[in-house]
């Protein structure tokens, strides 16, 4: 009976062991979490930004398809086109950081 209570012990404090390695140090350990927790939040952060890009993209078409103007407009700023007999002027925004 003695014998057989050391080894329930020993095997006990084996899994114990055991189980505690595997939470703090293995494959699904505390620390791993964390970096799934905020690479998770990082990507949530970047997935909005494009959710924002892609509403102003959806925007954009639907004027475009809606107006005429819209089209020229982009012409004539994005793509710097003009009429044959038509100067294009461009201003070039300076940074305020360098004053």
């Amino acid at each position: 009976m003695n014998k057989l209570f050391y080894l329930l012990i020993s095997l006990l404090l084996m899994l114990t062991i055991i189980l505690f390695n595997s939470t703090f140090f293995g494959n699904n350990s505390y620390s791993k979490k964390q970096l799934l927790i905020n690479e998770n939040n990082n990507l949530v952060i970047q997935n909005n930004d494009l959710k924002n890009k892609n509403d102003i993209l959806e925007f954009e078409i639907n004027n475009a398809q809606k107006s005429d103007d819209h089209v020229e407009n982009f012409a004539r700023e994005k793509l710097n086109l003009s009429y044959p007999n038509e100067e294009f002027i461009s201003f070039k925004e300076e940074d305020k950081d360098n004053e």
